[in-house]
């Protein structure tokens, strides 16, 4: 495969720097809470196995997924991360002459997988609310499309899509044309049910995608799962990287999914984050739209990188795409303050 046509991951971001060389990192979309103290605990306890090597199959961690919503053991795809399953699942469906429709903006790793793939994207922009525009993205799909990404809520953007939405968009697509929706901020989502399966159950072609990296602040151990068809997870585990989720990443994967109500309390102390800043930026003249994730979108169009460098000048690190918006993660309050006092300097030199 010749690599030269696609860069790295992120390799093109703009470096941008505080004067005083540190900056508060809201780019990232990671939760500002550290892995509650079980979790912790659990983890201090496997530092002591990092001589051994993993489960090749994360089988408790299967079985811990499986008993958690529920649903069969083959049904579940475990990886290093959601990206690395997205890629398991890309590779097992994909090929030279494939195509993969997605919206655009997206999560930057989408096109990158894609390409390693070998398949094409095809991507469809968002509507001017930062919505998908699935009519247009069911308009793309042709004889050489094998899959559809969606992202709900979708990053960068924060929307969501309805149930009833997506039932129209999937009994619209051909059979044997795959949906992966990624739901890596389903969590955040205080409308949706994270263990509501009704949509897969409804839908044959239908791919759950899913992370332990962010609701459960677990993003450096790089943990996350599909919920698919059997045939389609069989077929996906060949090619798994071997050993590529540690036994002290499963281990904490499984010790973080029994802490449902700290979880919801946490979820409940992003939210409460996020509407506050959103209150914030948009009296600052930003406009940020209504989120369901735990990062703002704003559409600066562009002003995107003149707002990523002022905040970078008040020590905070935002996301910008170039021409488009910038992306802001919910953090802590001293990150929020910082930044909002860059977003009013921001709206009044621009007036």
């Amino acid at each position: 495969m010749a690599t030269e046509r696609f860069p790295a991951y992120r390799d093109d971001e703009t470096p941008y720097a505080a004067p005083s060389g540190d900056l508060w990192d809201l780019s990232n979309n990671e939760i500002s809470l550290p892995p509650p103290p079980q979790v912790l605990s659990v983890l201090r306890s496997e530092s002591e196995r990092a001589h051994l090597y993993p489960d090749p199959r994360a089988g408790l961690l299967v079985d811990a997924l499986a008993g958690h919503f529920p649903v069969d053991r083959g049904s579940v795809l475990v990886g290093p991360g959601s990206a690395g399953v997205l890629q398991q699942l890309l590779l097992t469906l994909c090929g030279p002459g494939d195509e993969v429709v997605h919206a655009e903006p997206c999560f930057d790793a989408y096109p990158l997988l894609i390409a390693i793939s070998a398949a094409r994207g095809v991507p469809v922009p968002l509507t001017a609310t930062g919505e998908h525009d699935l009519r247009a993205m069911r308009a793309r799909v042709g004889a050489d499309t094998r899959v559809v990404i969606l992202c709900s809520p979708h990053n960068p953007t924060g929307t969501s899509l309805t149930p009833s939405d997506l039932h129209d968009f999937l009994v619209g697509l051909p059979p044997g044309v795959i949906t992966i929706l990624d739901q890596a901020y389903v969590e955040f989502d205080g409308e949706s049910d994270p263990r509501d399966l009704g949509l897969l159950h409804a839908h044959r072609d239908l791919v759950l995608l899913r992370s332990f990296s962010k609701a459960h602040g677990l993003a450096g151990l790089r943990v996350g799962y599909a919920i698919a068809p059997p045939a389609l997870v069989a077929r996906a585990r060949k090619t798994a990287i071997p050993f590529s989720v540690t036994r002290g990443a499963e281990r904490a994967a499984i010790a973080s999914l029994r802490e449902r109500d700290t979880l919801r309390q946490r979820m409940a102390y992003v939210r409460g984050q996020r509407d506050s800043l959103f209150k914030h930026l948009s009296d600052a003249g930003l406009a940020p739209l209504p989120s369901r994730g735990n990062f703002l979108w704003m559409p600066l169009g562009a002003g995107s990188e003149r707002f990523a460098e002022a905040s970078a000048r008040a020590g905070v690190k935002v996301r910008a795409y170039p021409g488009q918006g910038v992306r802001v993660t919910v953090g802590n309050e001293a990150a929020h303050r910082a930044l909002i006092a860059a977003a009013h300097d921001f709206s009044r030199a621009a007036t």
